[in-house]
């Protein structure tokens, strides 16, 4: 259509300017109204033409270009929420994450404390356990030690006893008598004594 008016416009200015010409040529200050009128309905056709088939396009066109930057920047707004809302996801998951190692840490620590403590504990049991059967069998050592050497005792009393009995010494013999039987319990008591602390060493 805008082509069609486009073409008729010079056929229009040719008619118009042709009674100019038929009357002669005119001055640069006269008005020439036949032109006038047809300047005028020229410019209100191309304009009615231009509202009615050009402006709506022109229009339309920038409305879409509006509408479509309008979506762009609603696009970019939920794009930036977006973006915060897993900011945020990332700290909290981040900060879960510290937590939970931070608890784990103290955890193996009170645990490997409380193992730490136990085998302490059982060390301390076993030592206990160790030196009580060690001073037991101390204890049993020495006391056989004392029941044998009370055992010779008696056998050396008796010995001697039946010595004095079998001949009749003086006193000089008694004494001698009594001072051996006192050297073989010294002697034997010292046996016994060197055998615990021997048990006990090894102990």
């Amino acid at each position: 259509m805008i082509s069609k008016l486009s073409a008729g416009v010079p056929a229009l200015l040719l008619l118009t300017a042709t009674p100019a010409l038929a009357q002669g040529e005119q001055g640069p200050l006269d008005v020439n109204v036949g032109l006038m009128i047809w300047t005028v309905l020229i410019f209100v056709v191309v304009l009615a033409a231009l509202a009615k088939f050009a402006w709506p396009n022109i229009l339309g066109a920038v409305e879409k270009r509006e509408q479509h930057i309008r979506d762009l920047i609603a696009q970019a707004d939920r794009d930036r929420a977006e973006a915060a809302a897993l900011a945020d996801e990332q700290r909290r998951l981040v900060e879960e994450t510290r937590a939970r190692v931070h608890e784990a840490l103290n955890e193996s620590r009170s645990t490997a404390e409380h193992m730490r403590a136990e085998i302490l504990e059982q060390a301390r049991r076993e030592h206990d356990e160790l030196l009580a059967r060690a001073r037991a069998d101390i204890s049993a050592e020495r006391a056989t030690m004392e029941a044998a050497v009370r055992a010779d005792a008696v056998d050396v009393a008796i010995a001697a006893a039946e010595k004095l009995v079998q001949r009749s010494l003086n006193g000089d013999d008694n004494r001698r008598l009594v001072q051996g039987y006192l050297a073989a319990l010294d002697g034997q008591a010292t046996a016994a004594r060197a055998a615990g602390h021997a048990a006990a060493a090894g102990a």
